[in-house]
């Protein structure tokens, strides 16, 4: 009778321990193939940042001062350069490495132009949500975030708004803050900028933008008092340069390398420094467009990660003009009254997720 027992305990070990086996390599395959999905969201996607000049309906809306950017108004602001304006933008979210998964956009005019922008070109094949704030400024231009809703889900958003104490009639665009999770949980905080102009020179507005930084700089402190390694991105239009005040010793940006203490990095830093540009000023080209990372994300502490480290401007041909003396600035819309049909009289910067 034991005989008999023996070769069927035996053969039922076998069987329980293949089973073992087979059971432990589906959840090691299904945990893989989950990871690969997870990644294939947010691996190689770009965060882009888009200054892209005045982007207005047609509509007079009585409460901002938007009469220039109508039918009869100074810059005869039809629909048909309205839809060529949508389309010329479109075309540049087709012109990254893949399809962004942010898209930070600085002087859009309110939420129907973000509506009607994310069906076009390069953004109209991904469901893309819209964070967006109405803004105190008088030209009536904001902030906005377009996000992958596939690979970005928004936790929470809000606008930093930038005050003096000392001139209660200022009014500037806000500061749009977004914290979300990118891929399989990873929390991530977003800031879209587009700072006071130098219209009146660049002493004379500075302490606008010093204002603006140190705001910024209050919301940052807060979030990294909560958690050291979290995961920062800023974005913006700055109409500052890396190296002025505002940026380097409000806001505490530095350049990628810097010895010394320091929780935030610039990555155009060095295209600043290289005579590089993301406009054009009296022929002269500037990086008032930048992106700005907290350390977690440039050493890769907190599960996000950027390709090489650093930032690009995006300087495709078709987004430059060039002077027949051969200077170039970019291709914009318009140049006073002057209808150009070009992009933007800005380039677009972004990173690269890993």
């Amino acid at each position: 009778m034991t005989q008999k027992i023996i070769p069927v305990l035996i053969f039922f070990a076998l069987f329980i321990f293949v089973k073992c086996i087979r059971d432990t390599s589906i959840k090691q395959t299904e945990t893989q193939n989950n990871m690969s999905t997870v990644n294939r969201s947010f691996s190689g996607r770009p965060v882009v940042f888009y200054n892209v000049e005045n982007l207005f309906d047609t509509k007079n809306d009585p409460s901002k001062n938007d009469d220039d950017f109508t039918p009869s108004g100074y810059k005869q602001w039809d629909n048909k350069r309205y839809q060529e304006k949508l389309e010329r933008l479109g075309e540049v979210m087709g012109l990254f490495p893949s399809t962004p998964i942010l898209v930070g956009l600085a002087e859009i005019e309110n939420r129907s132009v973000l509506e009607d922008l994310r069906t076009k070109g390069g953004l109209k094949n991904n469901d893309f949500g819209i964070a967006h704030f109405e803004s105190p400024d008088k030209r009536g231009i904001d902030c906005a975030l377009l996000y992958d809703k596939d690979a970005f889900r928004v936790i929470n958003s809000t606008k930093l708004s930038v005050k003096l104490d000392y001139n209660r009639h200022f009014a500037t665009r806000d500061i749009l803050y977004v914290e979300g999770e990118i891929g399989d949980g990873i929390i991530t905080h977003v800031f879209v900028n587009h700072w006071s102009s130098r219209r009146e020179g660049k002493e004379k507005t500075e302490h606008k933008r010093m204002e603006a930084a140190e705001t910024l700089r209050e919301k940052v402190d807060e979030i990294l008092g909560d958690n050291p390694d979290a995961n920062i991105i800023i974005l913006g239009d700055f109409n500052d340069h890396p190296d002025d005040k505002s940026l380097e010793f409000v806001l505490r940006a530095k350049e990628s390398g810097y010895e010394g203490e320091g929780d935030l990095v610039n990555l155009l830093y060095e295209d600043h420094m290289d005579g590089d540009g993301t406009s054009v000023h009296n022929r002269e080209w500037a990086v008032l467009d930048q992106i700005i990372i907290s350390q977690a994300i440039y050493d890769k502490r907190s599960g996000l990660g950027i390709e090489e480290q650093d930032a690009s401007i995006l300087n495709n041909s078709k987004l430059i003009y060039t002077y027949p003396d051969g200077g170039q600035k970019p291709n914009s819309s318009y140049g006073g009254r002057k209808y150009f049909g070009g992009y933007s009289d800005h380039l677009p910067v972004y990173i690269v997720l890993k």
